[in-house]
């Protein structure tokens, strides 16, 4: 049985060789397809239904478990996002690296019983989950995610994360974020990069969109379709980091393939 959030031929052609075995391996040919196991995930990450309630017809749940785990682990959804990212960059006329990065965090009240990364934070300190930190391009695309407790400020997320990027990306000559980056000054300095700090107008007495910091925004409200991000679920904050990146990807597929 097909669902609506399994991949397309197209859009398998596009990332099949990052999640399938490397030709000329040895031992045996595996028994379940990375495909109908990457069909299963997505699945999971649409609606938001635990591991063991998968449907009968899709593969046995903790086949699924295993290879989420392999892929997390070993990067290949970071890669994944990479090449989505730069592929539909290119189809607007874009260079393959942005020059211009946007950042921002959204705290997701945690949902699990049992041990976690979540803590409080948030504002006031009262919300137990998952800061989510988002790099975003100025097409819309995501270039980056980071999950993390709740409990660290925001700017210091950010730095690790732009750090973590920045190295391998070194086209990029501004950051734009709202006011409560301004912590980010010394290390855009250092590096050579612009810091755009943007504020609403001065006397605003309603929420003001912030150009182009709304695409970011939007970005989270899109991400927020997929069930499995309605609450942070996970216990390792590098599971919680992985579906976050599956749902950035598929997302991207979307927008490849239009």
């Amino acid at each position: 049985m097909a669902y609506p959030s399994d991949v397309t031929d197209d859009e398998w052609r596009l990332v099949c060789d990052l999640l399938e075995p490397a030709s000329g391996r040895r031992g045996r040919p595996p028994a379940i397809s990375r495909r109908a196991i990457a069909d299963a995930i997505l699945y999971l990450a649409r609606t938001g239904s635990p591991w063991r309630y998968l449907p009968s017809e899709q593969p046995a749940w903790g086949t699924v478990w295993r290879q989420f785990r392999r892929w997390r682990d070993s990067g290949v959804l970071a890669k994944l996002l990479t090449r989505l990212r730069q592929i539909a960059r290119l189809m607007k006329g874009r260079t393959v690296d942005p020059s211009m990065l946007m950042v921002d965090a959204q705290v997701a009240r945690g949902g699990r019983a049992g041990p976690s990364f979540h803590e409080s934070g948030g504002r006031g300190g009262r919300t137990n989950g998952a800061k989510r930190t988002l790099l975003l391009d100025i097409t819309g695309s995501p270039v980056a995610v980071r999950d993390d407790s709740a409990r660290p400020q925001d700017v210091r997320v950010a730095r690790e994360l732009l750090e973590a990027v920045l190295d391998a990306m070194p086209s990029v000559k501004a950051i734009v974020a709202d006011r409560g980056y301004r912590g980010l000054a010394a290390m855009c300095a250092r590096r050579g990069i612009a810091l755009d700090i943007k504020a609403p107008p001065k006397g605003a007495s309603r929420v003001t969109p912030l150009r182009p910091l709304w695409r970011i925004e939007d970005a989270f409200a899109r991400l927020g379709r997929w069930r499995r991000l309605s609450r942070s679920y996970e216990g390792p904050a590098a599971s919680a980091r992985a579906w976050m990146e599956i749902a950035a990807c598929h997302y991207l597929l979307g927008r490849v393939l239009a």
